[in-house]
């Protein structure tokens, strides 16, 4: 039998939902399975042992590329579609590509297009537990909650990655900090960059042998420069200038990371990098990595968890959050790396 889960389309989520990916390879030995993602996001899941295909979806629909992907997928005949998604389009897609047995939530006015409804789980849980749940109900047994989030780097990626920082200047025996002051979901769930800006400029005050690599996508870019501008050359804004894979194997080599809840924080942790982490308008009982070493910086407010894009008032969640206890708290763990 062979199968396809069309993975989240976030970055923490994909790193969210990899537990669910090994325990459905563990429940279902004997399937074929492919991860469908989109493309910007397809690379997450390379060298991930229990999955055998990695199936690229456009980041952008249309007519035509509707028409290929369907004909793509009727081609490898699936047997069984698992939605990690709750829309109804991708629902959609998966029926129209002849794939008959669907599991996932009934969201989005899509339950009548799913073979297997599965019943959401209690309210309030970590978001790992929400993939993982679907997968215990195919598998008729409770969610296995032991299998890791967890991403593989493979040992060449890293010596490339070793080898453009080398050609950035930076030596592979100079300790990393990676730093990411932005998140896609929106402003709400970043850190006042002035307050980025100060854990920098005392961070190297402190070990001037460190080198800081600020990390983020293209659209980040001029905010992470605002950032940066007038610190010293050791601080390298590589914003938009990675793909996802070498992002990744970049951040692999770093000593440690600092910044915000967002995919880059899930990813610090599912490649054992100790972490600080700023929480604010999101709930940490929900997206807290869930094992190695981190501390999450934390102070709930009454107008929280509101998990808006923007805030409408004074960002009260976040300037609760000072640069002392940032420092703190990644001088602990950075010290605990020697």
């Amino acid at each position: 039998m062979s199968t396809v889960i069309r993975s989240p389309n976030w970055i923490g989520d994909g790193i969210m939902c990899l537990p669910a990916i090994r325990a459905f390879k563990s429940s279902f030995p004997d399937e074929r399975l492919a991860v469908a993602a989109k493309r910007y996001l397809a690379d997450l899941f390379l060298n991930i042992p229990e999955i055998d295909e990695i199936l690229p979806l456009p980041d952008r629909w249309t007519p035509r590329s509707i028409a290929a992907a369907i004909g793509e997928f009727r081609h490898r005949g699936f047997q069984r579609g698992i939605l990690f998604t709750n829309s109804f389009s991708s629902a959609l897609f998966f029926r129209l590509a002849g794939i008959r047995s669907l599991a996932g939530y009934a969201r989005d006015g899509r339950g009548f297009l799913l073979r297997d409804r599965v019943p959401p789980p209690p309210a309030g849980g970590h978001h790992q537990h929400y993939y993982l749940n679907i997968i215990g109900h195919l598998a008729a047994k409770s969610s296995d909650r032991s299998f890791p989030a967890v991403l593989v780097i493979s040992a060449e990626e890293k010596e490339r990655a070793a080898d453009w920082l080398r050609e950035k200047g930076i030596s592979s025996e100079r300790p990393l900090l990676a730093v990411s002051p932005t998140a896609a979901f929106g402003s709400a769930k970043a850190w006042l960059p002035d307050r980025f800006r100060e854990v920098i400029r005392r961070w190297l005050e402190k070990f001037p042998e460190a080198a800081v690599l600020l990390l983020g996508g293209g659209s980040e870019r001029e905010r992470i420069a605002a950032i940066a501008d007038g610190l010293p050359g050791s601080v390298l804004n590589l914003a938009g200038a990675l793909d996802l894979r070498r992002s990744l194997a970049v951040l692999s080599r770093c000593r440690l990371f600092v910044g915000n809840d967002s995919g880059l924080m899930h990813a610090a942790a599912a490649l054992s990098v100790p972490l600080v982490a700023v929480f604010g308008p999101t709930e940490p009982g929900r997206t807290a990595p869930l094992a190695g070493r981190f501390r999450l910086l934390h102070h709930p407010v009454e107008c929280a968890p509101c998990r808006r894009r923007e805030c409408p008032a004074d960002h009260r969640c976040m300037t609760a959050v000072g640069v002392d206890e940032v420092l703190a708290a990644a001088t602990e763990l950075w010290r605990g790396t020697e």
